[in-house]
């Protein structure tokens, strides 16, 4: 049963919340993460790591402006905690391949606009079904479960606990303005509460914040165990991925299903996805596949996430509904939630995320 103290309680630990607790107790405050089962089990360990909106001109400039922001902060914000944890996230600039027949006019555009550099590219890998891709040279990757482990580690030796396998109730303003957060396991007090629950969040909200639109959409992927470097890039190609890692492995998604909080994988899935492979990367389909997996993104209307404090309790903050680009607006939204609670001076404009 616990009994604890904090100023700041984040409830979910996804890359969400442990992001935002990791910039909180990085400017000095004391924060507690309660989590109901494992740390980032859900879409923060299910995706791919890739560090771009996958169509970003499909995407509003909400989402935009925070993935650009993140992408100037991960270098450094990766090596201060590898410095803190001594576990390397393998964040690495390994280039992406965009299949051409995804882009038009409005890609291009976008691409000429933000200054991102490009080139035509036939692949070694191409199919002749498929040959002509656009090459962008810039994109990174992080392999997001090494990336939480290393977080979670930096976590612990600056003192942030974190509660797993605890079901936050529910919590509830007392008379001295603090927060009860009530668990299976029992209560705590807040002196402010960050709701990072992913597609969990509405949920918790409930009727107290019916405009927060978030539900879960499944996504399901394979791993493939191949040689070092079979592949050496991202290729995105008719809204799929395949990303190499750095062992060999090839992580494959993803599938868009809205099915609730059915998070059992289906031989479906499987099937499209292997036939994903064979379609635009065959040499892949050669080794085995080694898992299959799911997890459920935090999906909103548009993609864009909500940060911000609640229109109607004071206290109580909300940093969820990433969608599909929650890894790459990871670190700009753990930073806009941080300094929108001490108030500080912001160079993002807050007015487009607030609940």
């Amino acid at each position: 049963m616990i009994k604890k103290q904090a100023e700041i309680a984040v409830i979910g630990a996804g890359l969400i919340g442990m992001l935002s607790a990791y910039m909180l107790a990085r400017s000095g405050k004391k924060v507690i993460i309660i989590e109901k089962s494992t740390a980032a089990l859900e879409s923060s360990w299910a995706g791919g790591g890739i560090l771009s909106p996958l169509y970003p001109w499909r995407y509003p400039d909400a989402v935009n402006i925070l993935a650009a922001k993140s992408q100037q902060m991960y270098p450094s914000l990766v090596a201060e905690i590898q410095e803190i944890s001594g576990l390397d996230p393998e964040y690495r600039q390994c280039g992406m391949h965009i299949l051409q027949d995804d882009l038009d006019e409005a890609a291009f555009q976008w691409l000429n606009e933000h200054k991102v550099s490009y080139e035509n590219a036939v692949p070694s890998w191409s199919t002749e079904a498929h040959r002509q891709y656009l090459f962008l040279p810039q994109i990174a990757q992080i392999r997001n479960p090494r990336f939480i482990k290393s977080l979670t580690l930096a976590l612990e030796k600056m003192g942030v606990e974190i509660h797993l396998n605890q079901e936050v109730f529910g919590f509830k303003k007392k008379e001295d303005d603090n927060f009860e957060v009530s668990t299976d396991k029992g209560s705590l007090t807040a002196e402010k509460i960050v709701v990072c629950a992913g597609a969990w969040t509405s949920r918790l909200l409930g009727q107290d914040l019916p405009s927060v639109a978030i539900k879960p959409i499944r996504g399901q992927m394979l791993l493939y165990k191949a040689p070092a470097d079979l592949i050496s890039s991202i290729i995105l190609a008719m809204g799929k991925y395949i990303i190499p890692r750095k062992d060999g492995r090839i992580l494959v998604g993803s599938t868009m299903e809205d099915v609730g909080f059915e998070k059992a994988t289906t031989e479906k899935g499987r099937v499209d996805l292997m036939a994903f492979v064979e379609d635009i990367c065959p040499v892949i389909a050669n080794y085995p596949i080694e898992q299959h997996w799911s997890g459920l993104r935090p999906g909103s209307p548009d993609g864009t996430p909500y940060i911000g404090e609640h229109p109607d309790i004071s206290g109580v903050y909300i940093n969820s509904g990433h969608f599909r680009n929650g890894v790459v607006m990871a670190p700009a939204s753990a930073l806009l939630l941080c300094d929108i609670i001490q108030g500080n001076q912001l160079d993002i404009d807050k007015t487009r995320y607030m609940p």
